[in-house]
């Protein structure tokens, strides 16, 4: 991974890899634009992964959100469709989705957990984002239900 989160799980790994015989495999947009399906299936077809976290996002800074939501929920819902249809697809034993802490309803109670996700709109200057983050949490379950993808 390039972003935040794939750096700190690299990291993380590699500390405690040790003598284990998993093979880790961390990439980056570099590595396949995974808003394209071709490329999203080359990915998968050259790594051949049993099990995939998917932190993958189109992002920007507020103003970017805000003037470009469909945009980021097109790149954001494609992204995630094609990750998940090639978990199926390449029999992918355990599939890990990261979703944002924007994707939580703009007004809420605090603390939040992940109960409380779909329990209002986010905030709207980011709604193109949040919403296909959200759908990412929907598309987890209806995957579960239908396919038995875990």
């Amino acid at each position: 991974g390039t972003g935040l989160v794939g750096r700190a799980l690299q990291t993380v790994v590699e500390q405690q890899q040790g003598d284990s015989n998993d093979t880790w495999v961390f990439l980056g947009s570099r590595d396949g634009d995974l808003r394209e399906r071709a490329a999203t299936e080359a990915v998968f077809e050259q790594h051949r992964p049993t099990h995939v976290i998917h932190l993958a996002a189109f992002v920007g800074g507020l103003y970017a959100n805000m003037r470009q939501k469909a945009t980021f929920w097109r790149s954001n819902s494609v992204m995630n469709d094609n990750v998940m249809e090639c978990c199926r697809i390449y029999g992918v034993v355990k599939l890990i989705s990261c979703l944002s802490t924007c994707i939580f309803p703009d007004r809420t109670t605090y603390p939040i957990d992940e109960t409380m996700v779909h329990d209002g709109p986010p905030h709207s200057s980011n709604e193109g984002y949040a919403y296909a983050k959200r759908m990412l949490d929907v598309m987890n379950r209806c995957y579960q239900d239908e396919y038995g993808l875990n």
